[in-house]
């Protein structure tokens, strides 16, 4: 297992990343929030899909030939993300929805939000391990499912919708960082997609919580990050 980190812009890598199998894309969302210098999160509709294209390009560029990218985003936007992304030479698999308990941006006009889009392309034709993330049975006493688990098996495969709750200032491994993503988000990104070994890796890795699951799961890690505060936080995680 081995960890290879990087602070530049993505789109100037100064580390050249070893072949990925797994990239995570959780990129600034362009909705005018302040993530620090250095980062510009209110571009044109135009800039900004021109900009997650050039992304999805490096990534494609330095991925095996058979491989995953995950978009973690708002469903408003992500459906206007997939053009540029295919057009980089990625290929939309699944799109699933993250969902979670929320009492943020309540609203006289709209639903409350609280979800995010987790778009899944690939390239190639890469391996799966679904099995290896399982939901517990929902009537473990029926007759059919007592076999299943007398024969040894733990659950069900993941539906496409995941409810996984926000990772706020009183969670586990929380760094003070934007939007930093929960460990079991990412953790079942990693596992039904990667082996032991493989290399994943995140071109704007902010709180360092994919460092967190390659740490867990024996898989090697690339990260990468305009900001340089984010060295830091992953040099202190074990």
């Amino acid at each position: 297992m081995s960890h290879l980190f990087s602070i530049a812009d993505a789109l100037t890598l100064e580390v050249t990343p070893p072949p990925i199998r797994t990239w995570l894309f959780d990129p600034p969302y362009n909705i005018g929030y302040s993530y620090g210098e250095g980062v510009k999160d209110r571009m044109t509709d135009d800039d900004y899909e021109d900009w997650i294209g050039a992304n999805a390009a490096v990534m494609a560029e330095h991925s095996e030939n058979d491989a995953h990218l995950f978009l973690v985003i708002y469903p408003d936007t992500a459906y206007r993300l997939i053009e540029p992304i295919q057009k980089a030479g990625w290929r939309l698999n699944q799109w699933l929805t993250w969902v979670y308990p929320s009492n943020i941006g309540h609203s006289k006009k709209r639903f409350t939000r609280a979800s995010r889009a987790v778009v899944w392309f690939t390239r190639g034709e890469p391996e799966t391990y679904m099995r290896s993330v399982q939901q517990p049975y929902r009537n473990p006493t029926d007759s059919r499912i007592k076999q299943h688990i007398a024969n040894g098996r733990t659950g069900v495969n993941l539906y496409d919708w995941w409810e996984i709750n926000l990772r706020k200032n009183v969670s586990k491994g929380y760094a003070g960082w934007f939007n930093q993503l929960p460990f079991e988000l990412v953790n079942r990104i990693v596992l039904t997609t990667t082996e032991e070994g493989e290399w994943v890796g995140d071109l704007m890795a902010g709180g360092g919580t994919l460092h967190e699951v390659s740490n867990s799961c024996g898989r090697s890690a690339f990260l990468n990050d305009i900001d340089e505060r984010a060295l830091g936080i992953w040099e202190g995680i074990e």
